[in-house]
Order: structure tokens, then sequence, then C-alpha cells
């Protein structure tokens, strides 16, 4: 699943150009109707490539609404950069810029619009040149330029295609099992209650899961999803989702909150950031108050600037950062920080550490030693990172390949394990990721098989087993876990998804109901395998043995169930008052042939009832 942001300076055509491009009207606010300006987040999707719905953020471009913007663009895998041929580069053009480099978005595509305004080719040339200028050494740097009108449809199909491209170079969302969702719209609807709307990351989402809201702590479960405006069962990381929610108010959430699973993201009042100083802001003093935008997140925080007095334009440094409210964020979160009067942004970067504990003293060695180390990953990292390539793993194999020492690896995977991040299955590791991926991988191959065999019950346990590759070790706990999170059912041998059930169309259950009836009345002497599949097909000779209505006893026999327990109920009594049993005999008492007489007591010693002993069965102790 992607999502794409726009981008770009106020009355550029962003708005004009999404609605362009999907037919959905991005801006839902009747003041952005009657003003004809986007003032908050509006949301479209559109169909690129072999119908992939792609999901479409438009944020407001004036510079009044900038914080409205920061709430939006920070989750998307792709910016729509839009900067019109009529007036080229302007002010937002460039803050828009700043911030989607701060944010290191994935990249982008440029939608030159309103083309059909300009009637001098010289002038588009000219922009098109200052726009490769003001891109350069950014994130967009090598983003193609695509001339589009909103008004004549002319370099639509082409944007489109570039945009498709594009995303599909784009790294795919981690599903690391760690699924939270920023929150940047709440509403509520009759009859259903809360809804927050947002972009998954970093897992998925299903129906009947319990959440948490953060930084509240408030808990609550997933009612339903929606992607698009279409409902859905499960939501994938990096889908743009509408989550309604049962045991939350609508009064107790608020854009910035994060809903997540339970445990993955805990409020927090202070953050060890590394950062980045735009070039053209003025030096950033110690203990300056700033605006801090985090996900959908906006709060006023003070910036301690850590290990020199100040940080000077164009310069990285070590910020701890006092918030003056609490957040929802995990170490590796970008972040801007802005002026906030007057408005202007100033830099931004990344979470180092959402926890520190407690305020740093400026200068100390320790603590600067300690940032630079974080900013390059921490002994747990480097070994997710590896586990994450070579699992599953032994603990011995691992520390090797890491080849870290034994003290620092002791400590890292205790820390992991304390976490959640790492799962032991005896003398294998799993990472809490690669534990995730597996289960989202039965479920996966669960549905593609009921879609192929809709009239069986179930994938054979073994069969599953080795699609997915796995040793018994891993396999079974990991099956036993999916059952604990409802993922699947077992059924016997085999394994099934909860919502499947076997379905027989109505000529189906005709001709099922008609062999039932035969069955029943030739009692023991019943109608062969060969027999049974050409009165209903094989699929759903299938299906009924999945389901118990009909026992096999081999390739030749089968019964029904009523028949099957009581003709084997009259061997187990014949075999309780006499003790012993042979072929001649149970021919004799059932009144058939030597056929099923033997077919019968084969089955009995296969399924351990009785064993043979000479040309006698005796019942099993």
């Amino acid at each position: 699943m992607f999502v794409i942001g726009t981008a770009g300076h106020v009355d550029h055509g962003k708005s004009t150009l999404i609605e362009a491009l999907t037919g959905i009207d991005p801006d839902r606010l009747a003041e952005e109707k009657a003003r004809e300006m986007t003032i908050d987040l509006g949301f479209a999707w559109i169909t690129l490539g072999d119908g992939e719905e792609v999901g479409i953020v438009d944020v407001p471009g004036h510079r009044d609404f900038i914080e409205n913007m920061l709430a939006g663009v920070g989750g998307v895998d792709l910016a729509l950069f839009v900067v019109a041929a009529d007036e080229g580069v302007m002010p937002q053009t460039q803050e828009h810029l700043a911030i989607l480099d701060l944010l290191e978005v994935g990249g982008g595509v440029v939608a030159l619009t309103k083309v059909d305004m300009v009637d001098d080719p010289d002038w588009l040339e000219l922009v098109t040149l200052d726009l490769g200028e003001t891109l350069a050494g950014t994130v967009l740097a090598d983003a193609p330029i695509v001339p589009v009108s909103a008004k004549t449809g002319q370099g639509l199909d082409a944007l489109k295609a570039v945009l498709w491209e594009r995303l599909q170079a784009a790294p795919p969302r981690p599903d690391n099992g760690r699924p939270r969702l920023p929150i940047d719209r709440v509403f509520s609807l009759s009859g259903f209650g809360t809804v927050v709307t947002g972009t998954l990351s970093d897992g998925r989402f299903r129906l009947g899961d319990a959440v948490e809201i953060q930084p509240s702590g408030l808990n609550g479960r997933i009612r339903g999803l929606q992607t698009h405006k279409t409902k859905r069962e499960t939501a994938f990381p990096g889908s743009r989702v509408a989550v309604n929610l049962t045991g939350v108010d609508k009064k107790d959430v608020k854009r910035g909150d994060v809903i997540a699973a339970p445990g993955v993201v805990s409020s927090t009042i202070l953050l060890d950031a590394a950062y980045r100083h735009l070039p053209d802001s003025p030096p950033l003093k110690h203990n300056t108050e700033v605006k801090l935008f985090v996900g959908a997140a906006e709060v006023v925080a003070r910036a301690r600037v850590l290990g020199t007095p100040q940080i000077e334009p164009g310069q990285d440094g070590w910020l701890q950062l006092a918030l003056s409210e609490p957040v929802a964020v995990l170490r590796g979160d970008r972040f801007i920080l802005r002026r906030p009067s007057p408005g202007a942004t100033l830099g931004g970067g990344h979470i180092l550490d959402p926890h520190p504990g407690r305020r740093h003293r400026r200068f100390r060695k320790d603590v600067l030693e300690r940032l630079q180390t974080l900013s390059q990953g921490t002994p747990g990292e480097l070994l997710l990172q590896k586990l994450a390539r070579l699992e599953p793993i032994s603990q011995a194999a691992l520390l090797k390949q890491a080849g870290m020492d034994g003290g620092a690896a002791a400590a890292a995977l205790q820390e992991l394990e304390a976490a959640g991040q790492l799962i032991r299955l005896g003398q294998q590791l799993l990472s809490r990721a690669g534990w995730q991926r597996r289960l989202n991988q039965i479920a996966d191959l669960l549905a593609a098989y009921h879609r192929e065999f809709p009239l069986r019950l179930g994938m054979p346990r073994e069969e599953l087993r080795s699609r997915l590759q796995l040793k018994a070790a891993v396999f079974n706990p990991l099956l036993e876990q999916a059952a604990a999170d409802n993922l699947l059912v077992e059924a016997g041998t085999l394994v099934k998804s909860p919502q499947h059930e076997i379905q027989f169309s109505p000529a189906q259950q005709t001709a099922v109901d008609a062999l039932l009836r035969r069955m029943k009345a030739a009692g023991v002497n019943s109608p062969s395998v060969k027999e049974c599949k050409a009165a209903v097909g094989e699929a759903v000779y299938g299906g009924l043995v999945d389901l118990g209505a009909l026992r096999p006893l081999n390739n030749e026999v089968v019964y029904a169930a009523a028949e099957y327990e009581q003709i084997t109920g009259q061997i187990k009594r014949y075999l309780a008052q006499n003790g012993t049993i042979n072929a001649a005999q149970t021919r004799d008492l059932l009144q058939t042939s030597r056929k099923y007489a033997i077919g019968l007591l084969e089955h009995l010693d296969h399924i351990k009832l009785t064993r043979r002993v000479g040309d006698n069965r005796e019942l099993m102790q």
C-alpha cells in the first residue's frame, strides 16, 4: 500500500490537480469551498498501474496553515510537488521543499501545473531551469518534472505513469508487528461512534484488535476498518485507514494522538534528538521556545542545545527537547521544529531516545558520546538487523555472525527479549517482526488456499509447514500463537481461516442429499469411493470428507458418518462380548462381502482401535 502527499505554494493548483486525477474533491470544508483555498488536510485516492489503489493526502499551501500541512506530510511514500508554470518557485515552494528534505521523504515527482496559462516557451524553460536549481541537493533532486494542466487534461496520463513508476521503486513499508497510526482526523458517525483516520505504519490492524490511544493511555477495540471507503478485515502498513473504535469517546481523542497495539508506544515529555538547522535560519540558542511537529502531533517545547553554546545556520547538533505536554513517539521518528511567532521552519531531525529519563548537563562528555553512539545504532539494533537477515537462528550462531563481545551482546539480547522484540523458541531466535511476518504469511497462504479450493475445509497442516519452509520447533509454537490470535482454526490435521466455511450450491446440496440417502439405504454395502465421486463431483466429495460427513476407510470403501458409527459400533460390541473377531466372522456379522469386512478391520487397526493377532483382531487395551 502507498500514500502520496502533495506539497507546494498556495494557489498553485494542488487540490484542482488531485480532483482532475481522481475525480475526488479533497477540499471537504465549506470554508475551503467558499474561499477556494485548502485550509486543512484533504484525502483522495487514485488507481495506478494494474489496479493498485494509492492514497493521497492533500495539504494546504498557505503559510498560515503550514502547521496543518505538517500533520499530514510525515507518513507519505512519495511527494507530489506542485509548482505553477505561470509563477514558478515561490516562498512556500521553498519552505515545503525544506520540510520534505528534513523529513527525508522518499523522493517525489514535480507537477508543473497550469501550463495552459503559459504561451511563451522561453518562460516555461526558464521556470523549469529555476526549479531544477531549487531542487538540487534535496530529496527531490532527481524528481522528474511533468508539465500538466488540470483544466485541459494535458500531461495527466504521463503524470500517473511517472507516479506509479516511482512508487514501484519505493521500498515496501516494514511490517514489524508493532502497528501504530498517528491520528490526523477524528469524527463520529451516528450508529457507529468514534472514527479516527491516519496512515498505518509498522504493522497490521485487524477487526477486533485491542488498541491503546496514546499519550492518554485509553483502551479500546477496533470495531471497523476502511481503506478508501472500502470495508477491510485487515489494514496493511502504508495504507490510509479509517478506524471505527469502541470504548473510546470522540471528546477523548484528538489529532496528534496515536492509536497502537497495546505496549507498542508510550508517552514522553523529554526527547533526545539529532538535529539539522536550516541554512537560512538564525542561530538556535539554548532553551529557545519552539513548536515540535512529530507524526500528526504539534506541541510547544524548549530546545536544550547540547555540546555547543548554540547551533549555527546549516549546522548539525544534539538537542534535548523538553515538551509542554506529552507525545507518543518511537526512536527514529522524524520531526520538524518551527518558530512559534512569527511562524517559520527552523530545522528538523530524528529522535534518538524517546525516554532519556532526566535532563542532561549540556556539556558532559559521556552524554555527548552516548548521543553519538545512539546516532550510529544501539547494540540491540545491530543484533536485530543481523537477526532479521538470518532468522530463525541459534543464539550462539547469531552472536558469532554479529561479531559482538559477550557482555554487550548478552545485555542487548536480554533487553530485546524484555521489550518483546526478540522471541525465543527453544534453541531458535526470531525477531518480533519476523514472527509477525510469518503469522501474516500463514493468513495469506490460507486465504489463497480457500480461494483455490473453496470446497475444502482447510489446508493440510504439513502442507502449510512445507510452504513456510519452517522446522517443527518454530512451526508448532507459531501455529499455536496464530490460533490464539484468531488467525486460524485447527480442524484435526487441517488448518483454516476462522471465517472460512464450506458452502455448497443448491445443485451440489441436492446431489449430496441424494447420495446420503443412497448410502443409508445401502447400509454396509455402501457405494464405492469412485461411485460417490461420480455422484457429487470430486471437489464436493473432498469437502464432505473434510466435514466428517463421509468416512473413507481406504481408496475403495467409504461410509456416511451415521452408517460408519453404526457399523463400527457393531464390531466393537462383538469384540467386547467375544474377545476376538476375524474376517469371516465380520462378513457374517454384517452380512456383507469380504471386501467390506477386510476394509473395516484394516481401518480399525489403522486408527488403533484394534490390533491384529494372527488372523484375528482384538481390542486395544
